[in-house]
């Protein structure tokens, strides 16, 4: 997912605003909490649903990032595409930071605009039906959760990245070329991880090369005939020391359906 390298903290203090499903005229919140601005731009809505839209709820969203906000603190939000086309906009505060599995914050809405509101509807409608959950807990409604939140943070930290112990035979990583071979060996790679496995289109290798966040790989799936199961691009979304979790990129429902059969196969308890 992108990002969100600029992220520029405003000087000037900002008024808080009422959750978005209250009225303007209603009275605000006289706190001033720092403001941070955050405008990510998109070559396509593709690119948007494939690295944003998962990670959106009707209550907030998570946004990937170098340098997030304080808790407590304003984000003010963009989200649109390369030609001009606005996606999302609208204000949030930070509930949340996470260091694992992607680095970032937890935004719960404060304020957003009609036609944000309804794109963010669509959104959740679309992911629902597809089946697609969020990385992270979405459920940013109740501020107590903030608490909860921050023990959370301290508990990842300490949580490795697993799902991955040892390089086993049918796993070929060459530069930002990677195949794997499924078999009995390596179907953990697909299933040992809750947040990063084949059920969410995705999966965790050992690797020894670095491979920074973001980073495309142009991946082969196949079973252990050599038949193809998957071929296209994935991308790193965590890391942990010589782990990486990756994401498959535009993978089609029917290909990434029979993927999950064949995982579910060879897993243990399988048929």
């Amino acid at each position: 997912m992108p990002t969100a390298a600029n992220v520029g903290r405003v000087s000037r203090p900002y008024p808080t605003a009422e959750p978005p499903l209250r009225s303007n005229d209603q009275m605000r919140d006289p706190r001033v909490l720092v403001v941070a601005q955050v405008r990510l731009r998109y070559d396509s809505i593709l690119d948007f649903h494939e690295s944003q839209s998962l990670n959106i709820s009707r209550t907030g969203m998570f946004i990937a990032s170098d340098k997030p906000g304080a808790v407590g603190s304003l984000v003010d939000f963009e989200f649109a595409l390369a030609d001009g086309l606005l996606l999302l906009k609208g204000k949030g505060e930070v509930v949340r930071i996470t260091q694992m599995p992607v680095r970032g914050m937890g935004i719960r809405f404060r304020e957003l605009d009609a036609d944000s509101r309804n794109c963010l509807e669509r959104i959740v409608a679309t992911n629902e039906r597809e089946g697609r959950t969020p990385e992270v807990s979405l459920d940013f409604a109740n501020e107590a959760r903030v608490s909860e939140a921050r023990s959370t943070v301290t508990q990842s930290k300490l949580q490795p990245l697993h799902g991955a112990t040892r390089v086993q035979p049918g796993l070929s990583v060459d530069g930002h070329d990677l195949q794997i071979r499924l078999t009995p060996l390596t179907v953990g790679y697909f299933t040992n991880n809750p947040l990063i496995n084949i059920r969410l289109g995705g999966f965790v290798i050992p690797i020894d090369d670095d491979a920074s966040l973001g980073t495309t790989f142009e991946i082969a799936i196949v079973d252990n005939d050599g038949l193809s199961l998957f071929h296209g691009r994935g991308k790193v979304v965590a890391k942990h020391e010589h782990r990486v979790g990756i994401r498959l990129s535009n993978v089609d429902k029917v290909v990434l359906t029979r993927l999950q059969a064949e995982v579910a196969r060879l897993s243990p308890g399988g048929r």
